[in-house]
């Protein structure tokens, strides 16, 4: 006995409790009481449908994430005015931490500053659905349930928005550099070198992508209906669909086991998945294991599986994103590869990559900034930019790479 998997109406269900969940607790911002309740709602419903379901606590420090924005840009700026009254060592050294908060918060993902910030509780939930037979395989679906900051140049300078974060970029790698070798260059020769003004002048002008920082994000959360709640709510509904599968004695999955995980504080640093990988670490390991991470859902026409995460410094398994853009083309869907580079952040499919597990992740969105409107980290990430086809593009490739999964296991 087989059921039917009908994406039109789980799409449908998606979208109506991703809505809900928006209105019932708004924006989620990573730490908040908000995010917290959603996660017990989301609990509760995997609670229903799955064999069993887990919610489970961590700390963390939110605030670390992209509050370097502030700390990174006020150094900078203090670096230039000391080089301009002529303290080299000390502007060097501005310019050396300033670098060294963007470098590890944002660029890398670590934790090195986290002490300086508030810590905060943050609350992932999963739910397990086991198959008929042995157990050979696992598969992880995945989402985020917090949402964004907004993020304020987008919505003011979306045209320069890409060209002001490498700006920025550019100008913290590059400030750290210059100021030692003019700092060198007088220890070693006891004179100030004719560049000495050019360093100091260049400080200057990379203020025009400093200052921005500023005004980088905003204190308010957005609603983070595409980016991420649409995503958790797909994984919950393809739960319900598995999980009244096997009461009605399905024989839908054979030897793959089914893990349907909503992570909290991906937009804090992914510091949900880490800790989730962290502990779950050898039970993952224990089995091969694959994790399809679904993050940024708005467009049926611009599915991408990502090969690479984490501002393009950790890979994803290009092996598992081939095979599920030829599953997604099997289903009927465009889909491409897609490269992360600096600037663009990270998912959550990076945390289990770091710990030696297949990953990749879906997103279904514009990626030129500049040329097409983006409502990803604003106000206007709700429901109603969300493509309905776009969602059920997801669900049946989702549901068909799991099903081709459990074949290559024995099942079918």
């Amino acid at each position: 006995m087989t059921t039917a998997f009908n994406e039109l109406k789980l799409a449908r269900k998606s979208l109506e409790l991703t809505n809900r969940l928006i209105k019932e607790y708004g924006p989620r911002l990573a730490g908040s009481d908000a995010c917290r309740q959603a996660a017990e709602a989301l609990h509760a419903d995997l609670a229903r449908c799955c064999d069993r379901a887990h919610l489970e606590k961590f700390s963390m420090h939110p605030g670390s994430f992209l509050g370097f924005m502030y700390a990174s840009s006020t150094l900078f700026i203090a670096a230039a005015f000391l080089l301009l009254f002529d303290y080299g060592v000390a502007a060097a050294v501005a310019f050396t931490v300033a670098q060294l908060m963007a470098f590890t918060q944002f660029i890398c993902y670590w934790k090195v500053f986290d002490p300086l910030y508030p810590k905060r509780e943050g609350r992932n939930v999963y739910g397990v659905i086991e198959p008929a037979g042995e157990v050979r395989a696992q598969v992880v679906l995945s989402g985020h349930h917090d949402s964004a900051h907004e993020f304020l140049l987008m919505r003011w300078l979306r045209v320069a928005y890409r060209v002001i974060l490498a700006g920025m970029i550019l100008s913290l790698t590059l400030a750290p550099f210059f100021a030692w070798a003019l700092v060198a260059y007088r220890a070693l020769t006891g004179t100030t070198p004719a560049f000495a003004s050019a360093v100091t002048a260049g400080a200057f002008v990379c203020l025009l992508f400093i200052l921005p920082m500023y005004f980088f994000m905003g204190t308010k959360g957005t609603p983070g209906a595409g980016d991420n709640l649409i995503a958790s709510a797909m994984v919950v509904e393809l739960a319900k669909y598995y999980g009244a599968a096997k009461k009605a004695g399905s024989t839908v999955l054979r030897h793959t086991r089914l893990i349907f995980a909503s992570f909290d504080a991906e937009e804090a640093g992914l510091r949900g998945s880490r800790a989730f990988a962290a502990s779950h670490r050898d039970d993952l390991r224990a089995l091969p294991t694959c994790v399809l991470n679904l993050d940024s859902i708005y467009r049926r026409d611009r599915i991408k599986f990502l090969v690479s995460d984490i501002n393009g410094f950790v890979k994803l398994s290009r092996a598992m994103a081939e095979e599920c853009v030829s599953v997604a083309e099997t289903a009927g869907y465009e889909a491409k590869l897609f490269r992360f580079y600096p600037g663009v952040g990270g998912t959550d499919a990076a945390e289990f990559a770091r710990v030696g597990i297949e990953a990749t992740t879906l997103i279904a969105l514009p990626t030129d900034v500049e040329k097409e409107r983006m409502v990803y980290h604003t106000q206007d990430d709700t429901v109603e930019n969300i493509e309905p086809g776009a969602v059920e593009a997801c669900l049946r490739i989702m549901y068909e790479y799991i099903m081709k999964k459990d074949a290559e296991a024995g099942g079918a």
